[in-house]
């Protein structure tokens, strides 16, 4: 047996298998160094191969810059049409995704991997467009040059000069099935760019050939591509090690973190971090502190931060936000806790004063790091900090804020000099520095640094002999007034900062607040509708934005729990809606996928399953929301989801409840039925067969009594059928009642005049009082009661009980009891005899299908009546109901009025 140390690891052999084995298209990218190369003409080369060999390839998009020789080469393969886009008042030409997903062919070739699609399209990106056409299982064929590489965009810009805009993850680069390398020599380039063979607008070839088109730059570049390939089959040769369960032995001890802020220079340390990390094969991580300064960032600052955040993701690194007020002690602390053991970070060029007089970041991350941790600084160019904070936030101008503080100062003053023969100088320091407090914690930093200032001078002029006058001779107080200052200073500045932190915390708590309210009235709701209320409300309380939710229907499209969709072209909102639920990603306004749509879209994802969509349209005055504003709605997606799930389980579990309870009557019924029918089926079988086989020999009086057990039973059978049929009809509740008006002893007449023969061997005894109103009624049904009531006291009574029958009116309704003298209901059974298939004796020869007492419940609420059982004073058993007269609704209703 194996060494376990020499095992491949469980979970990263899983993860390899399954990423051969998904069932999704496959990715082929003809790679370059630059344009010209021949990229675009290897890859329909390649199509036509795979024409050839049967398989279903396609035109997507190819751009052939009118070269006659790539132009040939789209004969013979289809093309599918592209789709008409229009934009400020001219129409552009774009791919059409929902063409090639409808056509799905085997291979489609797009090219020009990183180009940005026209707004109004389904993803800003064509590389997107590839990640969902791969999703739906078709292969496709692309081209990209190596200035397109998102880690390598700010390279590349610094050998050519120009920095390119269309960029690529390297995600999509590092995932792609197959990498082509098409690789020609500088020489052999430049030898195209004068035949004319690479495309290059006519009125900056010149331009073009001098600057980009250096033989320089294009080794440069030519090197950038073999050395990104060859990354490429270096990551790929370690899967397939992987997957022959060869283990690489080389431990991964490298984690990498680079430190980003809200400057331009952040987008530059995300790169090479990357490629630090690439380099080492060992994951990397994007951190950002969110620390007072972020909070009096501007608008544009704060969208700063976000961008680089996304960039960080798009390039495969795992992001976090840090909180705290130092920043140093924070990247430390997390740096040690992770496992870091390289940390990248930026040092913007700034002048030498600041950086001895303020330090810089980098130094004390340098100082604080040890001998553990190593560091990378990455200098460049970078905005002043104060273009990117809220002028708002900044310290106030306001005038009235310092007459405030001046007005600080004379109080404090002449409290000193109201008291001066009672208080000491120090005390006097005491009163100033209580002041100054008062004055940042009210105010803001600006006007209680004038605070500071002004109290120095006056504590100088009015409280230090000689008095009235500045004493700057008397060394003795130089310390004090240094001290004073200095105090005065760090007091203030601090009570401005947790003024700061004050209102950081206030709004934490808002939003926490917030979440627990929608938790609590969430968590008391049952149903979809009140819940995307709820939801709704309040969200449309903190945010300015419009807001919908959205559930799906049994086919899986989308339907309005709440709410309109934002925006005017339904079709594309409808389209962001549905491929938000589809691939539980969030879509729509300032997302990757539909962004010029007016709403966002969040999935409301509980248990790894999509419940349905929160639909956010920001109003127009704000046009987009903010990071932390984002971050909160995604809570309460959260939120709201899981109350989904909640609904949806709870209705499952009583469907479920329902099936099971179903399944038990059908049980209960076929055994029922089965047993119970078979008596009278027996009888009328036996019966008819004797008349059929020996009519002739029979006497006439035989075949007479033979024929009446036979009608007997089959009566007996029909009321069993009806029976069924009536409490199938109640437990769906179908049953609708005939109300007409009726005397009880018409209805109680026609029922004793019925039930003749099965009353024969009882006494029958009536009391119905005089004078009672008529009922209003279902006659049929009403007769049905009396007649399971009745046929039950026969069934359970000795032949000669007496079976009595009363009725009188009550305050609203009319009282109608039937008892006998027989055995009586065991205690504990009174409610139990109402039940479905429910019968006291289960051996007696004339048991029924238990569903008699159950159907007259039944029908005598839906009367809006009641029905009871109770043992009778004089023994047995005795069946009470109500019923309603004509006149008894308005007369009740007048007396619960009252």
């Amino acid at each position: 047996m194996n060494n376990a140390a020499e095992r491949p690891d469980p979970d990263a052999l899983l993860q390899a298998v399954n990423a051969v084995e998904k069932q999704r298209g496959k990715l082929k990218i003809f790679f370059g160094g630059c344009a010209g190369v021949g990229k675009t003409y290897h890859m329909l080369e390649a199509a036509h191969k795979k024409r050839r060999e049967g398989v279903d390839a396609v035109i997507g998009v190819v751009e052939t810059h009118g070269r006659p020789e790539t132009q040939a080469l789209l004969e013979d393969i289809p093309l599918i049409p592209l789709q008409d886009i229009p934009y400020r008042g001219m129409t552009i030409k774009e791919f059409a995704l929902d063409g090639a997903l409808q056509r799905k062919p085997q291979l489609l070739l797009l090219d020009e991997l990183a180009h940005t699609n026209a707004p109004g399209t389904r993803h800003p990106k064509r590389w997107q467009d590839i990640e969902e056409l791969l999703d739906a299982g078709i292969d496709v064929y692309t081209t990209l040059n190596v200035q397109h590489l998102e880690s390598l965009n700010d390279i590349v810009a610094a050998i050519t000069g120009i920095a390119v805009k269309e960029t690529v993850p390297d995600a999509v680069f590092d995932n792609a099935d197959d990498i082509e390398l098409v690789d020609i020599s500088p020489d052999e380039l430049l030898q195209r760019l004068q035949e004319g063979k690479v495309y290059i607008r006519e009125d900056v070839q010149a331009r073009a050939s001098e600057n980009f088109f250096k033989k320089s730059n294009l080794n440069a570049l030519r090197e950038l591509a073999l050395r990104r390939t060859a990354e490429r089959v270096d990551a790929q040769m370690g899967d397939l090690r992987l997957l022959e369960g060869v283990r690489d032995n080389t431990p991964v001890t490298d984690k990498v973190m680079v430190c980003v802020g809200p400057d331009p220079l952040s987008a530059r340390l995300v790169r090479s971090a990357k490629r630090l990390a690439r380099g080492l094969k060992a994951p990397w991580t994007a951190v950002y502190v969110e620390n007072n300064r972020h909070h009096r960032l501007n608008a544009r600052g704060k969208h700063a931060v976000q961008l680089v955040m996304q960039l960080s993701e798009r390039l495969g690194a795992k992001t976090a936000i840090l909180h705290g007020d130092d920043p140093v002690a924070e990247i430390m602390s997390y740096a040690r806790s992770h496992g870091i053991t390289k940390i990248v970070i930026g040092k913007p060029n700034k002048a030498r004063w600041r950086d001895l007089l303020f330090g810089s970041l980098a130094d004390k991350i340098i100082h604080a790091s040890g001998n553990a941790i190593d560091v990378y600084v990455v200098t460049g160019r970078s905005h002043r900090i104060g273009d990117l904070m809220d002028r708002r936030l900044q310290p106030s101008l306001n005038l009235r804020h310092y007459l405030l503080a001046i007005a600080g100062v004379v109080a404090s003053t002449g409290l000193g000099l109201l008291f001066g023969n009672i208080l000491r100088p120090i005390d006097q320091v005491m009163i100033y520095l209580a002041g100054g407090v008062l004055i940042a914690a009210r105010i803001g930093f600006g006007p209680s640094l004038v605070y500071a200032l002004l109290s120095v001078n006056t504590f100088n002029f009015f409280f230090i002999e000689p008095r009235r006058s500045f004493n700057f001779y008397d060394q003795s107080y130089w310390m004090t007034f240094a001290v004073m200052l200095m105090t005065n200073f760090v007091v203030t500045s601090q009570a401005s900062r947790l003024r700061q932190q004050a209102l950081i915390a206030r709004q934490r708590e808002h939003d926490t607040r917030t979440f627990y309210d929608l938790t609590r009235d969430l968590a008391m709701l049952r149903d979809y509708h009140s819940m995307a209320k709820t939801a709704i409300a309040h969200i449309e309380t903190h945010f300015q934005a419009v807001i919908s939710v959205w559930g799906p229907t049994a086919s899986g499209r989308l339907e309005s729990i709440m709410g309109p969709l934002p925006g005017f072209d339904d079709v594309k909102e409808m389209g962001a809606l549905q491929w938000c639920y589809d691939h539980s990603e969030q879509a729509g306004h300032g997302t990757s996928t539909m962004p010029s749509a007016a709403g966002l879209y969040f999935p409301l994802l509980a248990n790894n399953r999509p419940q349905g969509v929160l639909c956010c349209a920001p109003n127009p005055m704000r046009q987009v929301f903010s990071t932390a504003e984002i971050e909160s709605l995604e809570v309460i997606a959260s939120l709201l989801a899981t109350a989904f799930a909640r609904v949806a389980a709870a209705e499952a579990t009583a469907a479920a409840e329902v099936e099971t309870e179903r399944e038990k009557m059908r049980n209960v019924l076929l055994s029922s039925v089965s047993h119970d029918l078979r008596t009278p089926l027996a009888s009328i079988i036996g019966s008819s067969s004797t008349i059929v086989m020996e009519a002739e020999r029979l006497p006439q009086t035989t075949v007479i009594e033979l024929a009446r057990s036979i009608n007997q039973e089959a009566n007996r059978l029909s009321r069993m059928v009806t029976n069924l049929i009536d409490v199938t009809k109640l437990e769906a509740g179908s049953l609708k009642l005939n109300l007409q008006p009726y005397y009880l002893e018409e209805l109680l007449g026609a029922v004793l005049a019925r039930l003749q023969p099965v009353l024969a061997q009882h006494r029958l005894a009536t009391h119905i009082a005089a004078g009672l109103p008529m009922l209003l009624v279902d006659g049929q049904m009403v007769e049905q009661v009396l007649t399971n009531i009745l046929e039950n006291a026969a069934k359970y009574t000795p032949p000669g009980s007496i079976i009595t029958i009363t009725a009188r009116r009550t305050r609203w309704d009319v009282l109608v009891t039937i008892s006998d003298n027989g055995p009586g209901v065991p205690g504990g059974f009174e409610r139990k005899i109402f039940d479905k298939f429910y019968a006291l004796d289960r051996e007696m020869a004339h048991k029924g299908t238990g569903l008699g007492l159950a159907i007259c419940a039944g029908i005598i609420k839906a009367h809006n009546g009641e029905i009871w059982e109770e043992a009778s004073p004089e023994g047995g058993a005795s069946f009470h109901f109500t019923l309603p007269v004509v006149d008894s609704s308005s007369e009740r209703g007048d007396d619960e009025r009252h």
